[in-house]
């Protein structure tokens, strides 16, 4: 019923959808309060009320405590009437979650990501763990609003392709037909995004929108990426090129990047930049020769620089300064209120977070006040933001 409601274009629909969407957004809210917002008539506002209800597109949710008089009825909307999937294929795992309409995590399944995962492989994977959620919660194709797919770009969103991401182990992974593939077991709206865009959107809405600009940045492993929130939408990539962000220069006379330039973020900050580097120091882990690196998760990598001497360290700390000044530069470009940083080394090397965020404050302007934070909602955040999405584009008109 709710994705008829959405999809129906009549004007009358499109006035429920945007009480709905208010809803949604600021519920439980009283009569009151809407009428504050929408300046629609008292009478005309308990006709569509009562439409949203007797359609179960939303709920009463209790009274407002009052003091004094009657306390009024709140609304909000029935979460659990339909669910949304959120895919998040990275280097080291899939992610997949199934959501209610308030973002609330239902349900979750990941798996390991290897040589031998080709799209086929896991796409059928995928398929797998989708159908175990709807046989579980009774779920079928009317309650499902859609399918959202997150990875690293780049990306061709319009078409639902993924293009040629670096950092998949199965060469296979480029051009892949991703959207048309889920498509043919599902058809139901599917869309395909950019996983740190996803990953911010998600952060966006934990923070309960309290933070209009927003910078996520995933740093280390295979390159760098940022997902941007600017007045609460995500800045797409026709404005900022993808994967452009790792290749900011910081040092014009710098290391050689894998892009053939020097000075790259990437050529400090990333396994390969840091490799690079132990081998220069002598450091015991630094010896890694490329075909061993090519083949590795992200968990190995991580592995094997624990395990490394305090050379080891002291190099990876010391490519914070690295990532510091990048994102300065960035903050000082997009003025945002909230930092988020992710990856893994911010998680695994305790002093990593603090002495990014020291180099990064040397480098912006005085006067701008910046929250740092690892966010709440951490590796769920992309899978949980393709979800978000979803539910965004049925109101994009």
């Amino acid at each position: 019923m709710l994705k008829l409601f959405f999809e129906k274009p009549t004007s009358k629909k499109q006035e429920l959808k945007k009480l709905y969407l208010l809803i949604h957004k600021y519920g439980p809210i009283n009569k009151n309060e809407l009428i504050e917002m929408t300046n629609i008539k008292k009478t005309t506002l308990v006709r569509m009320i009562d439409e949203l209800l007797k359609n179960n597109l939303i709920k009463e949710s209790g009274f407002e405590e009052k003091s004094i008089g009657r306390p009024p009825i709140l609304y909000d909307v029935e979460q659990e009437s339909n669910f949304i999937i959120g895919i998040h294929i990275s280097r080291m795992k899939t992610n997949v979650v199934l959501v209610d309409l308030r973002y609330n995590q239902i349900d979750q399944e990941s798996f390991a990501m290897t040589s031998i995962h080709t799209p086929e492989f896991v796409i059928m994977k995928v398929e797998n763990i989708i159908q175990r959620f709807m046989e579980m919660f009774d779920i079928d194709e009317e309650k499902l609003l859609g399918i959202g797919i997150v990875t690293t770009g780049p990306l061709n969103r319009n078409d639902g392709i993924i293009l040629k991401p670096e950092s998949l182990l199965e060469a296979n992974w480029g051009n892949v037909h991703i959207v048309k593939m889920i498509q043919e077991k599902f058809p139901v709206r599917v869309i395909l995004e950019k996983s740190s865009n996803a990953a911010a959107t998600a952060e966006y809405h934990a923070a309960n929108s309290v933070h209009k600009n927003i910078l996520f940045c995933v740093s280390g492993g295979w390159g760098m990426d940022c997902g941007i929130i600017m007045n609460g939408e995500i800045l797409q990539e026709n404005y900022v090129s993808t994967n452009g962000y790792g290749h900011m220069i910081i040092d014009v006379d710098g290391n050689v990047c894998s892009c053939g330039k020097r000075g790259c973020i990437v050529a400090y900050t990333s396994f390969k930049g840091i490799l690079n580097e132990l081998n220069k120091v002598k450091g015991l882990v630094g010896n890694m020769n490329d075909e061993l690196f090519q083949k590795a998760s992200l968990n190995d990598m991580m592995e094997y620089f624990l395990q490394g001497d305090k050379i080891t360290e002291d190099v990876i700390i010391r490519s914070s300064q690295y990532l510091g000044i990048g994102l300065s530069n960035l903050i000082n470009l997009f003025n945002p209120d909230l930092v988020i940083l992710n990856g893994p080394f911010i998680y695994d090397y305790k002093d990593y977070f603090i002495k990014v965020i020291e180099y990064t404050k040397k480098n912006i302007q005085k006067e701008k006040e910046v929250i740092f934070t690892q966010g709440k909602l951490k590796e769920n955040a992309a899978a949980v933001g393709s979800a978000i999405l979803i539910f965004d584009s049925y109101f994009l008109d």
